[in-house]
């Protein structure tokens, strides 16, 4: 069973009600043994490529929520393409199994291993493989930083389309493998689109037995799926790349990428706004798309809750407009009759609204503009304007240090779901006055916030408690996954499927659609070796 913890202290398992609980190790799989051990360290040169020491793998076995927790003996750190294909060979050989590990930075306990897997890390492989300023494509290794990557396409006056809170440890082959969506998503769209190419190493050759292949026609002993293009166009045949985009390693693990970039905009405004209600806060969506249409790159909120807890567990954050916490950078320019904070104290809601352009001052005339028609409309209690990097900066380490404030407060149960934008925030409602009716209220330590991208109807509801509890998270599942089911919506936006939501996929996706999943896990990995446990529902 999956160890779960909080505040550092191992707890007892979520119990039987929990509906990702009661996994059983697969008889199938073997033991590894020290001649598998052996081996490992022969292809991957030594101690360096093969992590062994209890305390040097606990990383590798513990998420950073220290939530879900593994047993592995062994994380494999290979640099090359070549030698992820001979690992997977001899595992399939060995009937091994295999969980790939980027940055370890996901929410649902796909990137640990579940019982002893043997840990399939990519941070070894972090080369910038090629990058050219003409058709302004990116390839590289699965290990790259995604900040890393994103500085080296600064550089050439060019950005990463994808963006994250946690861009400075996430690895691009892991947002590939999740379909990292982001904070940008409503400008520079998903990854189905961004990414141009891939390179898989896959768990079992696709080339009939027979004579051995030539290595140039068949890398990695038929292991190796190259469609490693910068093409935008290529309308040959089945688009292959996209079944690995979210599969979340279970199909095979990403070992490059190649990314269309986006031109660096010259120009980018901030706007931290309070909102009186979250009907102002669709009426500013509606008002913002219409306003600054061609420059607009990011609409956010949160509620005042997790503004709260923003500024009460994270030294330095503050909001300018609620007068919360401390922050650096000052205010900005208020937009306020009485200045910036003044109304805008007491607000239930926020958002963040930001456009990238090439003209400063079109583009600030067009969010000074966007702003002034918003408060007069009432849909805009107050609100601030990064005048500099600096405020800017203050201004976004409030949205994005929510997930880590929830951690360091205690026991939290996280749900990324997409919803119609109108009802989005309704769930939270809902789920708030359940567990209070319950006794899972203020007084017991519970909140229920919500904080999201509301420009693609994402949102991030977060129950968070003192310790885990089986009789809340009874309360949680499956309600929170039948209200999304009812409202049509999906119980994964873009954190992905795991082991916490595996046996929940039939909220979003029907019968056929699972059929159809399982038998193409069974023809690319027919043994099963690869995250098992993870993505589909037990049989």
């Amino acid at each position: 069973m999956i160890a779960l913890l909080a505040r550092g202290q191992k707890l007892a398992s979520l119990g039987a009600r929990a509906l990702h609980a009661g996994v059983q190790r697969d008889p199938a799989f073997s033991q590894l043994s020290d001649k598998d051990l052996a081996f490992f360290e022969q292809l991957l040169g030594g101690t360096s490529g093969v992590v062994t020491d209890s305390d040097a793998l606990e990383p590798y076995n513990r998420d950073w929520q220290k939530k879900y927790e593994g047993h592995s003996r062994v994380a494999l750190r290979p640099r090359t393409t070549e030698q992820v294909a001979e690992v997977l060979r001899y595992c399939s050989s060995r009937r091994l199994a295999v969980v790939p590990q980027g940055g370890n930075t996901g929410l649902v306990g796909g990137s640990v291993p579940v019982f002893d897997e043997v840990v399939l890390s990519t941070g070894a492989m972090n080369k910038i493989l090629h990058l050219d300023e003409v058709s302004g494509t990116l390839v590289a290794q699965a290990g790259c930083i995604l900040q890393a990557l994103d500085e080296a396409a600064a550089a050439r006056g060019f950005m990463m389309p994808l963006d994250l809170g946690a861009k400075g440890s996430c690895q691009v082959g892991g947002n590939v493998s999740t379909n990292a969506g982001g904070l940008r998503l409503v400008r520079y769209g998903s990854l189905h689109g961004s990414v141009l190419g891939l390179e898989v190493a896959l768990p079992e050759p696709m080339l009939p037995s027979g004579p051995a292949p030539t290595p140039a026609s068949a890398p990695g002993g038929g292991r190796v799926l190259d469609l490693l293009r910068t093409l935008r166009k290529d309308n040959t045949g089945y688009d292959l790349k996209q079944l690995f985009i979210g599969a979340e390693g279970t199909l095979g693990i990403v070992t490059a990428v190649a990314v269309q970039l986006a031109p660096r905009p010259a120009s980018v405004q901030l706007a931290l706004l309070a909102c009186p209600s979250f009907e102002a806060v669709t009426a500013t969506l509606r008002s913002a798309r219409r306003r600054l249409a061609e420059v607009l790159s990011a609409v956010e909120f949160l509620d005042a809750d997790c503004s709260a807890l923003a500024t009460t567990h994270l030294e330095g954050v503050g909001n300018p407009l609620s007068g919360e916490g401390g922050g650096e950078g000052g205010a900005g320019r208020g937009q306020g009759d009485a200045g910036a904070g003044a109304s805008g104290r007491g607000s239930p809601f926020y958002m963040l609204v930001e456009t990238h352009g090439s003209n400063a001052q079109h583009d600030q005339e067009k969010m000074e503009a966007f702003l002034e028609a918003a408060m007069a409309e009432g849909c805009v209690a107050d609100g601030t304007l990064a005048s500099s990097e600096a405020q800017a900066r203050a201004i976004w380490r409030l949205r994005e240090g929510i997930s880590e404030a929830l951690v360091r407060r205690g026991a939290v149960y996280k749900y990324d779901v997409s919803l119609p934008t109108a009802v989005m925030y309704d769930l939270v409602t809902a789920l708030r006055q359940r567990l209070e009716g319950a006794g899972y209220g203020a007084a017991a330590g519970v909140r229920v916030v919500g904080y999201g991208h509301i420009g693609d109807g994402n949102l991030h509801l977060n129950v968070s408690a003192p310790r885990y509890d089986d009789d809340l998270l009874g309360l949680i599942e499956p309600y929170v996954y039948e209200y999304v089911a009812r409202h049509n919506g999906s119980i994964s936006a873009e954190h992905g499927i795991g082991l916490m939501k595996a046996n929940c996929l039939s909220y979003s996706k029907g019968p056929v659609a699972i059929e159809l999943m399982r038998r193409i896990k069974g023809l690319v990995d027919p043994h099963g070796i690869l995250n098992p446990y993870k993505v589909l529902p037990k049989p």
